[in-house]
C-alpha cells in the first residue's frame, strides 16, 4: 500500500482508499462479474467470478504430467490477466498506470487469487469437483521463465503430482506439528519430571485421536465407509 507522501496531491488517505475501492468494483463491473440483487443495487457476483476462475484453469490445459507444470500452470499475475482482462495492468503496463490503477491492479490480483484456495473448502475447488470428478486444483510452487519457488495454480488428475504436491505438504504440517507437540511436552518433563508420564500421555492420546479423527473424515467424506 502506498504510504501518505505517495498519495495524489488532491486526495487525503480516505479519499484515495474510496477511490481504489470504487476502481476495483468497476474492474468487476466491466469483467462480468456484477449482479443486480433483489433491491436494485449492483453487487459483486462471486459466483461468476468463480466460474470465470474455473474456466480459465481448465482452458489453461490440464496439468497430465509433472513436466507439464510449468508451462500450463498459472501464476497470480497470469491469472489475474485473464481473469480481470479489461482491466488496466492486464496488458502489462505497469509503469503507465496511476496511483490508484497499481492500487486496484494490486487487489484484483488478490482477489483472482484467493478463491483458488486448494482446500476442500475452497470455492473454486468444490466446483472443480461438481464439474470434473477426478481433476484436483493444486496450488505448489514451480520454476517460472528461469524464476524457480514460484507459486502457482493448476488442474491435475495426475497422481504423482496429486500426492506431490497437494497430499505431501499437508502430510509435511502434520509431521511438523507432532514433532511440536513432542518437544513441547519433551520440555514439561525435563522442567517437571512429576509430569513426565501424564505428558507421553498425552503425546499419545492427541496422537491417537488425530488419526482417529483423520481415518474418520475420510470414510465419511470419500464414502469407503463399511458402516
Amino acid at each position: 500500500m502506498s504510504t501518505i507522501e505517495d498519495l495524489p496531491l488532491d486526495m487525503d488517505e480516505s479519499e484515495f482508499k474510496l477511490a481504489v475501492e470504487e476502481g476495483v468494483f468497476e474492474a468487476y463491473r466491466v469483467n462480468g462479474y456484477v449482479k443486480t440483487n433483489d433491491e436494485g443495487d449492483e453487487v459483486v457476483d462471486k459466483t461468476a467470478l468463480h466460474e470465470a476462475i474455473y474456466r480459465v484453469l481448465k482452458s489453461s490445459g490440464i496439468v497430465r504430467t509433472p513436466d507439464e507444470k510449468t508451462d500450463k500452470a498459472l501464476t497470480h499475475g497470469a491469472l489475474a490477466k485473464k481473469i480481470f482482462a479489461e482491466t488496466p495492468g492486464a496488458n502489462g503496463e505497469w509503469d503507465q498506470l496511476d496511483l490508484i490503477q497499481r492500487a486496484v491492479w494490486t487487489q484484483v490480483v488478490k482477489d483472482a487469487w484467493n478463491p483458488t484456495n486448494p482446500n476442500y473448502s475452497g470455492p473454486v475447488q468444490r466446483l472443480v469437483g461438481e464439474r470434473d470428478a477426478k481433476l484436483v486444483l493444486i496450488k505448489a510452487k514451480t520454476t517460472v521463465d528461469g524464476s524457480p519457488g514460484i507459486d502457482v495454480v493448476y488442474l491435475t488428475s495426475n497422481e504423482e503430482l496429486i500426492f506431490a504436491d497437494f497430499i505431501g505438504p499437508l502430510k509435511s504440517s502434520v509431521r511438523r506439528a507432532a514433532d511440536r507437540l513432542a518437544k513441547n511436552a519433551a520440555l514439561v518433563s525435563t522442567r517437571n519430571k512429576e509430569l513426565s508420564a501424564k505428558a507421553a500421555r498425552e503425546v499419545d492420546s492427541g496422537m491417537k485421536a488425530a488419526a482417529q479423527l483423520a481415518k474418520s473424515t475420510l470414510e465419511l467424506m470419500s464414502g469407503s465407509s463399511e458402516s
